[in-house]
Protein backbone atom coordinates (compact mmCIF):
# COMPACT_ATOMS: atom_id res chain seq x y z
CA UNK A 1 0.00 0.00 0.00
CA UNK A 2 1.44 3.35 -1.02
CA UNK A 3 2.28 5.71 1.80
CA UNK A 4 0.50 9.02 1.76
CA UNK A 5 2.65 12.16 1.48
CA UNK A 6 2.32 14.29 4.59
CA UNK A 7 2.56 17.99 3.82
CA UNK A 8 4.43 20.16 6.31
CA UNK A 9 4.22 23.98 6.39
CA UNK A 10 8.02 24.18 6.39
CA UNK A 11 7.97 23.01 2.76
CA UNK A 12 6.54 26.43 1.85
CA UNK A 13 9.91 27.97 2.67
CA UNK A 14 11.77 25.81 0.12
CA UNK A 15 11.51 28.32 -2.79
CA UNK A 16 12.96 31.04 -0.57
CA UNK A 17 15.72 28.73 0.70
CA UNK A 18 16.64 27.70 -2.85
CA UNK A 19 16.66 31.34 -3.95
CA UNK A 20 18.94 32.34 -1.07
CA UNK A 21 21.21 29.37 -1.73
CA UNK A 22 21.86 30.18 -5.39
CA UNK A 23 21.61 33.97 -5.36
CA UNK A 24 23.26 34.90 -2.04
CA UNK A 25 24.93 32.00 -0.20
CA UNK A 26 26.75 30.40 -3.15
CA UNK A 27 28.12 33.69 -4.58
CA UNK A 28 29.18 34.77 -1.10
CA UNK A 29 31.01 31.48 -0.50
CA UNK A 30 32.61 31.66 -3.96
CA UNK A 31 33.75 35.20 -3.17
CA UNK A 32 35.47 33.96 -0.01
CA UNK A 33 37.26 31.25 -1.98
CA UNK A 34 38.34 33.68 -4.73
CA UNK A 35 39.77 36.08 -2.13
CA UNK A 36 42.35 33.40 -1.31
CA UNK A 37 43.60 33.17 -4.90
CA UNK A 38 45.65 35.37 -7.19
CA UNK A 39 43.43 35.31 -10.26
CA UNK A 40 43.29 37.65 -13.22
CA UNK A 41 40.95 37.71 -16.22
CA UNK A 42 43.83 38.93 -18.37
CA UNK A 43 46.20 36.01 -17.81
CA UNK A 44 43.66 33.38 -16.82
CA UNK A 45 46.14 32.03 -14.25
CA UNK A 46 44.81 31.06 -10.85
CA UNK A 47 47.29 30.43 -8.05
CA UNK A 48 46.66 30.03 -4.34
CA UNK A 49 47.68 33.19 -2.45
CA UNK A 50 46.38 32.50 1.04
CA UNK A 51 46.03 35.76 2.96
CA UNK A 52 48.38 37.68 0.68
CA UNK A 53 45.50 39.60 -0.94
CA UNK A 54 44.41 40.86 2.47
CA UNK A 55 47.98 41.74 3.48
CA UNK A 56 48.61 43.61 0.23
CA UNK A 57 45.27 45.37 0.59
CA UNK A 58 46.17 46.99 3.90
CA UNK A 59 49.49 48.12 2.41
CA UNK A 60 47.88 49.68 -0.66
CA UNK A 61 47.86 53.52 -0.49
CA UNK A 62 44.98 53.63 -3.01
CA UNK A 63 42.88 51.53 -0.64
CA UNK A 64 43.80 53.85 2.24
CA UNK A 65 42.73 56.80 0.11
CA UNK A 66 39.41 55.14 -0.79
CA UNK A 67 38.70 54.50 2.89
CA UNK A 68 39.41 58.15 3.72
CA UNK A 69 37.17 59.38 0.89
CA UNK A 70 34.40 56.98 1.92
CA UNK A 71 34.49 58.12 5.55
CA UNK A 72 34.33 61.79 4.51
CA UNK A 73 31.42 61.20 2.12
CA UNK A 74 29.52 58.99 4.60
CA UNK A 75 29.81 61.53 7.42
CA UNK A 76 29.03 64.57 5.25
CA UNK A 77 26.06 63.02 3.43
CA UNK A 78 24.69 61.51 6.64
CA UNK A 79 24.74 64.82 8.52
CA UNK A 80 23.18 66.71 5.61
CA UNK A 81 20.47 64.12 4.89
CA UNK A 82 19.57 63.71 8.57
CA UNK A 83 19.24 67.47 9.06
CA UNK A 84 17.23 68.04 5.88
CA UNK A 85 15.10 64.96 6.54
CA UNK A 86 14.23 66.20 10.02
CA UNK A 87 13.42 69.74 8.82
CA UNK A 88 11.18 68.48 6.02
CA UNK A 89 9.51 65.96 8.35
CA UNK A 90 8.70 68.72 10.85
CA UNK A 91 7.23 70.78 8.02
CA UNK A 92 5.11 67.88 6.73
CA UNK A 93 3.95 66.93 10.23
CA UNK A 94 2.13 70.26 10.51
CA UNK A 95 -1.40 70.56 9.19
CA UNK A 96 -1.73 72.75 6.09
CA UNK A 97 -3.60 72.77 2.81
CA UNK A 98 -1.94 70.59 0.18
CA UNK A 99 0.05 68.52 2.68
CA UNK A 100 -0.72 65.23 0.91
CA UNK A 101 0.44 66.66 -2.42
CA UNK A 102 3.63 67.99 -0.83
CA UNK A 103 4.39 64.57 0.67
CA UNK A 104 3.86 62.90 -2.69
CA UNK A 105 6.09 65.34 -4.56
CA UNK A 106 8.90 65.20 -2.01
CA UNK A 107 9.35 61.44 -2.28
CA UNK A 108 9.71 61.47 -6.09
CA UNK A 109 13.56 61.57 -5.99
CA UNK A 110 13.51 58.31 -4.04
CA UNK A 111 12.05 56.53 -7.05
CA UNK A 112 14.85 57.46 -9.48
CA UNK A 113 17.50 54.91 -10.44
CA UNK A 114 20.74 55.90 -8.60
CA UNK A 115 22.98 55.88 -11.67
CA UNK A 116 20.41 57.92 -13.65
CA UNK A 117 20.33 60.36 -10.75
CA UNK A 118 24.13 60.57 -11.00
CA UNK A 119 24.01 61.40 -14.71
CA UNK A 120 21.32 63.99 -14.04
CA UNK A 121 23.62 65.77 -11.62
CA UNK A 122 26.48 65.44 -14.10
CA UNK A 123 24.41 67.60 -16.43
CA UNK A 124 23.82 70.06 -13.58
CA UNK A 125 27.56 70.31 -12.82
CA UNK A 126 28.87 69.75 -16.38
CA UNK A 127 31.99 71.88 -17.06
CA UNK A 128 31.32 74.83 -19.34
CA UNK A 129 27.55 74.36 -19.31
CA UNK A 130 26.75 73.98 -15.62
CA UNK A 131 23.23 74.79 -14.50
CA UNK A 132 24.53 75.24 -10.95
CA UNK A 133 27.18 77.74 -12.12
CA UNK A 134 24.63 79.69 -14.17
CA UNK A 135 22.34 79.90 -11.14
CA UNK A 136 25.20 81.18 -8.97
CA UNK A 137 26.12 83.73 -11.65
CA UNK A 138 22.54 85.04 -11.70
CA UNK A 139 22.73 85.47 -7.93
CA UNK A 140 26.07 87.23 -8.26
CA UNK A 141 27.94 84.65 -6.16
CA UNK A 142 30.46 83.76 -8.89
CA UNK A 143 31.64 85.53 -12.03
CA UNK A 144 33.22 82.66 -13.99
CA UNK A 145 32.81 78.94 -14.62
CA UNK A 146 33.16 76.75 -11.51
CA UNK A 147 35.19 73.53 -11.99
CA UNK A 148 32.70 71.32 -10.13
CA UNK A 149 33.96 67.97 -11.38
CA UNK A 150 37.68 68.74 -11.80
CA UNK A 151 38.31 70.27 -8.38
CA UNK A 152 38.74 67.59 -5.64
CA UNK A 153 36.70 69.43 -2.99
CA UNK A 154 33.93 70.55 -5.37
CA UNK A 155 33.70 67.08 -6.92
CA UNK A 156 33.02 65.59 -3.49
CA UNK A 157 30.40 68.31 -2.87
CA UNK A 158 28.73 67.38 -6.16
CA UNK A 159 28.56 63.70 -5.12
CA UNK A 160 27.13 64.63 -1.72
CA UNK A 161 24.54 66.86 -3.39
CA UNK A 162 23.48 64.07 -5.76
CA UNK A 163 23.19 61.56 -2.93
CA UNK A 164 21.35 63.99 -0.65
CA UNK A 165 18.81 64.89 -3.34
CA UNK A 166 17.88 61.25 -3.81
CA UNK A 167 18.04 59.92 -0.25
CA UNK A 168 16.86 62.83 1.91
CA UNK A 169 13.24 61.73 1.22
CA UNK A 170 14.09 58.34 2.77
CA UNK A 171 15.30 60.05 5.94
CA UNK A 172 12.23 62.29 5.85
CA UNK A 173 9.86 59.29 5.72
CA UNK A 174 11.43 57.64 8.77
CA UNK A 175 11.57 60.94 10.68
CA UNK A 176 7.93 61.64 9.84
CA UNK A 177 6.95 58.18 11.06
CA UNK A 178 8.84 58.86 14.29
CA UNK A 179 7.08 62.19 14.73
CA UNK A 180 3.64 60.71 14.16
CA UNK A 181 4.35 57.94 16.67
CA UNK A 182 4.77 60.45 19.50
CA UNK A 183 1.58 60.56 21.62
CA UNK A 184 -0.12 63.99 21.95
CA UNK A 185 -0.26 63.99 25.77
CA UNK A 186 3.28 65.34 26.38
CA UNK A 187 2.61 68.24 24.01
CA UNK A 188 -0.70 69.01 25.71
CA UNK A 189 0.98 69.10 29.13
CA UNK A 190 3.79 71.28 27.77
CA UNK A 191 1.19 73.72 26.36
CA UNK A 192 -0.54 73.92 29.76
CA UNK A 193 2.80 74.65 31.45
CA UNK A 194 3.60 77.37 28.88
CA UNK A 195 6.82 75.73 27.69
CA UNK A 196 8.32 77.38 24.59
CA UNK A 197 8.32 75.47 21.25
CA UNK A 198 12.12 75.32 21.24
CA UNK A 199 12.22 73.65 24.66
CA UNK A 200 9.40 71.30 23.62
CA UNK A 201 11.44 70.25 20.59
CA UNK A 202 14.60 69.52 22.57
CA UNK A 203 12.90 68.09 25.69
CA UNK A 204 10.09 66.05 24.10
CA UNK A 205 10.38 65.64 20.34
CA UNK A 206 14.06 64.73 19.94
CA UNK A 207 14.26 62.27 22.88
CA UNK A 208 11.16 60.41 21.69
CA UNK A 209 12.56 60.17 18.18
CA UNK A 210 15.85 58.52 19.15
CA UNK A 211 14.85 55.14 17.72
CA UNK A 212 13.74 56.70 14.44
CA UNK A 213 17.05 58.57 14.25
CA UNK A 214 19.03 55.42 15.02
CA UNK A 215 17.24 53.27 12.43
CA UNK A 216 17.50 55.93 9.71
CA UNK A 217 21.19 56.60 10.37
CA UNK A 218 22.02 52.88 10.54
CA UNK A 219 20.33 52.07 7.22
CA UNK A 220 21.87 55.06 5.45
CA UNK A 221 25.32 54.35 6.89
CA UNK A 222 25.23 50.78 5.56
CA UNK A 223 24.11 52.09 2.18
CA UNK A 224 26.63 54.94 2.02
CA UNK A 225 29.51 52.58 2.77
CA UNK A 226 28.66 50.99 -0.61
CA UNK A 227 28.40 54.34 -2.44
CA UNK A 228 29.14 53.69 -6.10
CA UNK A 229 26.51 54.97 -8.56
CA UNK A 230 27.00 58.69 -8.01
CA UNK A 231 30.79 58.33 -8.18
CA UNK A 232 30.60 56.21 -11.33
CA UNK A 233 28.29 58.65 -13.12
CA UNK A 234 29.72 61.96 -11.92
CA UNK A 235 33.49 61.66 -11.58
CA UNK A 236 34.66 58.10 -12.24
CA UNK A 237 36.68 58.36 -9.04
CA UNK A 238 38.56 61.46 -10.20
CA UNK A 239 40.14 63.88 -10.23
CA UNK A 240 43.20 61.84 -9.27
CA UNK A 241 41.25 59.41 -7.05
CA UNK A 242 39.90 62.32 -4.97
CA UNK A 243 36.38 60.85 -5.07
CA UNK A 244 37.23 57.15 -5.28
CA UNK A 245 35.16 55.36 -2.65
CA UNK A 246 35.86 51.81 -1.49
CA UNK A 247 33.02 50.50 -3.69
CA UNK A 248 34.48 52.24 -6.76
CA UNK A 249 37.95 50.96 -5.80
CA UNK A 250 36.56 47.41 -5.86
CA UNK A 251 35.03 48.06 -9.28
CA UNK A 252 38.27 49.50 -10.65
CA UNK A 253 40.34 46.66 -9.23
CA UNK A 254 38.04 43.91 -10.42
CA UNK A 255 36.74 45.22 -13.75
CA UNK A 256 39.46 47.55 -14.99
CA UNK A 257 42.67 45.87 -13.79
CA UNK A 258 40.94 42.43 -13.63
CA UNK A 259 42.42 41.44 -10.25
CA UNK A 260 39.46 39.30 -9.22
CA UNK A 261 41.00 37.77 -6.10
CA UNK A 262 42.15 41.15 -4.83
CA UNK A 263 38.73 42.71 -5.49
CA UNK A 264 37.05 39.78 -3.71
CA UNK A 265 39.20 40.34 -0.62
CA UNK A 266 38.35 44.05 -0.62
CA UNK A 267 34.62 43.37 -0.92
CA UNK A 268 34.79 40.99 2.05
CA UNK A 269 36.47 43.67 4.15
CA UNK A 270 33.63 46.06 3.27
CA UNK A 271 31.05 43.36 4.10
CA UNK A 272 32.72 42.67 7.46
CA UNK A 273 32.75 46.40 8.29
CA UNK A 274 29.06 46.80 7.49
CA UNK A 275 28.20 43.62 9.41
CA UNK A 276 30.08 44.71 12.54
CA UNK A 277 28.56 48.21 12.51
CA UNK A 278 25.03 46.90 11.98
CA UNK A 279 25.43 44.12 14.58
CA UNK A 280 26.62 46.53 17.28
CA UNK A 281 23.94 49.09 16.41
CA UNK A 282 21.12 46.54 16.43
CA UNK A 283 22.41 45.08 19.69
CA UNK A 284 22.39 48.52 21.29
CA UNK A 285 18.97 49.40 19.90
CA UNK A 286 17.01 46.21 20.34
CA UNK A 287 19.05 44.24 22.85
CA UNK A 288 17.28 42.84 25.89
CA UNK A 289 17.01 45.39 28.70
CA UNK A 290 19.17 44.70 31.71
CA UNK A 291 17.32 43.40 34.72
CA UNK A 292 18.12 44.81 38.12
Amino acid sequence: MATRFKFKPIYLTLPCVIFLLFVIIYPFGYNIVMSLYDYSFLTGKKTFAGLNNYIDLFKDPYFHNSVRVTVILVFSALVLETFLGLVIALFLAAKFKGRSLARMLLIIPLGTIPVINGYLFKLIFFPGASVATHFLMVLGVVSKDVPWLTNPVLANIAIIAADAWQWTPFMMIIMLAGLQAIPPQPYELAALDGISPVRVFFRITLPKMKHAFAIAILIRTMDLLRLFDAVFALTGGGPQSATETVAYYIYRTGFQTFKIGYASATSLIVWATIFIISFIAVKKLFGEPKTA
